[in-house]
């Protein structure tokens, strides 16, 4: 989920069921705006995100008359703020911790990940400096929150878990049409396998290229498909192997990026399973939205996948290629049977659990 729409979710129940005043604020782009390349956009990002509005920020809060009772920083990365706010705010500060993939990889524990540029480490030094500030802590899974107290000694005192809402998003009879139009295939009457997600390396999506190398090999009747929603294969994710696979099978694989709720809805629907072998994630939203619509979902215990999915998923280890790839075969097996959705907190049961902690750190 963008931070935006995160924000917006937050920010939504006040319109009809006002219990605080609240108001967004969030950077704008202008250095980023002017820049041009990839690597002056992204410095210009920073510039618009840790100058700029640092001091936007300061400004409004000296200009706001009335007293303000709680500032919400709503990822992690922006925890640089929280110095500068003790300075000028007497409110009390909650940050939410999606991950803390970065700040990890900075530290090295992660053998697989790229290596972390220096500045890139000086960034997440930074970042990873300026939580102790905070005085109460959201985060998206129990094993954020762990890796949080163990990054920041003590914080488990001030800390809660909150998990992200799930929704189904079905759409109407006459919206679901549309939704298959803008489709290249039929989802009811293709078999494929599916993976929702980027290309970063703790996708582990390499996994997922072989076995579904090995299914299409061993069930050749089925004519399968892997649908990416997401980037296409990367350089650094296909060996020789594999790109000469792919390559003699052109049609074996489909990449769609920018889709619809109601196409995403879809394609869960008439899965054959959704294959999401992580090695690390924050929260881990393909496989709650798979199964919400009923989908297999094959996956790891990452994230808050096993808190909320239980015994619905079928759990593999991301580092043992045989596991992903008996699983896969055996869903494929086993196809006919669907699963039933499951039900899971919704963006306002996630934003009424935000709107207590609010009163909750505001009377503390």
């Amino acid at each position: 989920m963008s931070m935006l729409r995160f924000g917006g979710l937050l920010n939504s129940e006040h319109i009809e069921n006002p219990r605080f005043e609240v108001e967004e604020c969030y950077p704008q782009p202008f250095f980023s705006k002017i820049s041009t390349g990839d690597k002056l956009i992204k410095w210009g990002a920073y510039l618009d995100k840790y100058l700029l509005f640092q001091k936007k920020f300061k400004n409004k809060l000296q200009s706001i008359s009335k007293p303000i009772d709680l500032i919400h920083i709503i990822d992690h990365s922006n925890s640089v703020y929280l110095p500068q706010l003790k300075k000028v705010s007497q409110a009390k500060k909650i940050i939410t911790c999606h991950d803390l993939i970065a700040i990890r990889s900075a530290h090295g524990e992660f053998p697989l990940a790229p290596k972390t540029s220096k500045s890139g480490k000086l960034l997440q030094k930074w970042i990873h400096h300026s939580l102790e500030h905070a005085d109460y802590y959201a985060c998206d899974s129990r094993q954020t929150q762990q890796d949080l107290d163990r990054l920041v000694p003590g914080s488990a005192l001030n800390s809660s878990v909150i998990h992200l809402g799930t929704e189904t998003n079905s759409p109407p009879n006459e919206e679901r049409g549309e939704s298959l139009v803008s489709l290249p295939l039929y989802p009811n009457k293709t078999n494929y396998l599916l993976h929702v997600g980027s290309a970063a390396w703790y996708k582990n999506r390499k996994a997922v290229y072989n076995a579904f190398r090995h299914a299409s090999e061993k069930l050749p009747s089925l004519d399968l498909k892997l649908i990416l929603v997401g980037p296409k294969p990367q350089d650094g994710e296909l060996d020789t192997d594999l790109s000469d696979w792919f390559q003699s099978h052109p049609n074996s694989l489909i990449s769609l990026d920018n889709l619809s709720e109601n196409s995403l809805a879809e394609l869960y629907k008439h899965a054959k399973a959704l294959v999401f072998p992580s090695y690390i994630e924050g929260f881990g939203w393909p496989p709650l939205e798979a199964a919400v619509h009923g989908c297999r979902v094959i996956t790891t215990r990452t994230g808050a996948i096993s808190d909320l999915l239980g015994d619905y998923a079928h759990y593999i280890d991301a580092k043992v290629q045989t596991s992903i790839e008996q699983a896969v075969i055996q869903a494929l097996q086993f196809s006919s049977k669907k699963n039933v959705p499951i039900s899971l907190p919704s963006h306002d049961d996630c934003r009424k659990r935000y709107y207590d902690l609010y009163e909750k750190v505001i009377k503390s």
